[in-house]
């Protein structure tokens, strides 16, 4: 028998299974206190993803066995998925990344998805959903953007997603602080502009540090940033293409689990906030 009030309470699910991402990560040994390496740490993801030190702004150690360098890789990357040529690019980037780029836009589609799909009926072009699209097409207006570039079809690929069940492989609770997305990848613009040439390490450390204030005003822990960060990534994800959007949340949450659970990994290491414990998968999120 269940405990009385048990089917109140929501479905809660975490890590996948064992198969994550085990290979140890590389250190350079660099003196750090705990707030750089924590900086740093709010983009391990991307950090992970370049096979680079946990403990320095430039994407480094150079790659042996790639023909270009770590430098000349950071420039075609910059430039081919963000538009980022130089300094003034760089910053202004970083900038719209500290106050929200994607963030902001899930905040406001989310609870109206949820509501639609929801909504006893059909889910076509009539009812709540047929409201919401409206109201959205009036916001997209009054922020400049039209046709695919409006909010109502960002809306109507996260309502899909729900709808189909998408969200569903995420991790229950969803978090709906989608935050932790932009953060992380305000730490790999400023790690890369670096690696390019386009920042100097002081400026970095300047864009890094108040990353990691964002992130500490958000969430309590590195379970919630990653939570965060893997929500926000399969909206953005859903946007641009809904077909690839399971596989993405399978693949990332492999990423994230090895980041949560490798005794060699940046959130083993420091707590996202000062004075905090280190998260064990013993210990309660």
């Amino acid at each position: 028998m269940q405990p009385a009030g048990s089917a109140r309470r929501p479905r809660v699910t975490g890590f996948p299974g064992l198969d994550i991402d085990d290979e140890p990560d590389v250190w350079s040994g660099a003196a750090l206190d705990d707030d750089r390496i924590a900086a740093l740490a709010v983009g391990a993801y991307y950090g992970r993803s370049w096979g680079a030190y946990c403990d320095g702004v430039a994407f480094l150690p150079e790659e042996d066995d790639s023909p270009a360098t770590r430098r000349e890789t950071a420039i075609e990357g910059l430039h081919e998925s963000w538009g980022v040529d130089n300094a003034e690019d760089a910053r202004d980037t970083i900038r719209r990344l500290l106050v929200g780029m994607h963030a902001p836009l899930f905040e406001l589609v989310h609870p109206l998805a949820v509501a639609a799909a929801t909504e006893a009926g059909r889910v076509d072009r009539a009812g709540l959903a047929e409201e919401h699209r409206e109201f959205l097409h009036t916001v997209s207006g009054f922020r400049g953007y039209r046709g695919p570039a409006g909010i109502d079809r960002d809306y109507d690929a996260w309502l899909q997603a729900i709808k189909l069940g998408i969200t569903d492989t995420l991790p229950l609770p969803l978090q709906a602080d989608a935050t932790a997305w932009d953060l992380a990848r305000l730490v790999f613009i400023a790690r890369a502009a670096n690696t390019a040439g386009y920042l100097t390490e002081d400026e970095a450390w300047e864009h890094l540090l108040s990353g990691l204030d964002r992130a500490r005003q958000h969430y309590r822990n590195w379970r919630q940033f990653g939570d965060g960060f893997l929500t926000g990534a399969i909206f953005w994800t859903a946007t641009q293409d809904l077909s690839s959007a399971s596989t993405q949340i399978a693949e990332r949450r492999r990423m994230l689990a090895g980041l949560h659970l490798r005794p060699s990994s940046p959130w083993r290491r420091v707590a996202l906030h000062p004075g905090a414990p280190v998260f064990s998968p013993a210990a309660p999120a």
